[in-house]
């Protein structure tokens, strides 16, 4: 196992955790490998970073914006295009039903 990596049943109870503890928000986010590619491609970056918002609607969001090598926000662009679960969700998922 890498050190980047956990396992299976540790993300289980994590995310089974997280919903009990927050029934009514977003279970997850389907990122598109063109918006990572995308901010990876940001001059300098060497990193993704992921920050919770709600929009003017109450909608829950994921901004994601690249991270330099010193660890600071790269904000020449800002990134809203994850899709929230429930609607693009894996039901199937252990992750996403704790099952």
């Amino acid at each position: 196992m890498s050190n980047y990596t956990i396992t299976l049943q540790k993300g289980i109870d994590w995310t089974t955790n997280f919903r009990n503890q927050n029934p009514s928000s977003v279970k997850a986010f389907k990122i598109d490998q063109a918006e990572i590619n995308e901010i990876l491609a940001e001059p300098n970056a060497a990193g993704i970073r992921a920050y919770m918002g709600i929009d003017n609607n109450g909608n829950e969001k994921l901004i994601m914006v690249a991270v330099g090598n010193s660890g600071n926000d790269i904000l020449n662009t800002v990134y809203d295009h994850a899709l929230p679960c429930p609607a693009h969700c894996d039901d199937n998922s252990v992750l996403c039903s704790g099952q």
